[in-house]
């Protein structure tokens, strides 16, 4: 960055003006690949559910979900998509979604195990919780995990927080 400084302090006055523009262009090229393409609010979510692109890890997770990663049980899934929803759906339709989409670098955490406030289900970006299921304990029963069953519902523990 200091010799970028030092280079445009050097510059005769003409070029540093040529040199901005040409700056500016490829600033707003290097923007446009990186950033994902937008779609209508809801058709990312059903687009997605029904390709089955999705990469399992099971029928339940105990650490994290990343984008491109589900959970799985007969026709249920429960994915946590690249645009930043957690989507579950059954047989190809969606029956609910967490509204996180068009935030980066979403992905799925379970907290459990004796911690305080637990056991939860959290979505969590880089720029810090977005969403938080709490699930429960039964008695003595002070672990789980994140988990779908073949009627399409998701428990965070022993406690249900979604279905189709």
């Amino acid at each position: 960055m200091k010799n970028l400084a030092n280079l445009l302090t050097h510059l005769p006055r003409n070029s540093f003006r040529a040199f901005v523009p040409v700056v500016a262009t490829v600033l707003a090229a290097v923007a446009a690949v990186a950033a994902p393409a937008s779609a209508a609010p809801g058709a990312a979510v059903e687009a997605s559910a029904v390709r089955g692109d999705c990469r399992s890890i099971g029928g339940s997770f105990t650490d994290k979900m990343i984008p491109g990663e589900c959970i799985t049980s007969g026709g249920s899934r429960l994915e946590m998509q690249y645009d930043g929803n957690l989507v579950l759906s059954r047989d190809g339709r969606v029956c609910w979604a967490s509204g996180t989409n068009g935030t980066d670098g979403v992905y799925a955490v379970y907290s459990g195990d004796w911690k305080f406030d637990s056991p939860y289900l959290s979505l969590e970006s880089p720029y810090g919780e977005l969403r938080k299921y709490r699930g429960k304990y039964t008695g003595l029963h002070k672990s789980g995990n994140v988990s779908i069953n073949g009627q399409g519902e998701v428990w965070v523990a022993y406690g249900k927080i979604a279905g189709c």
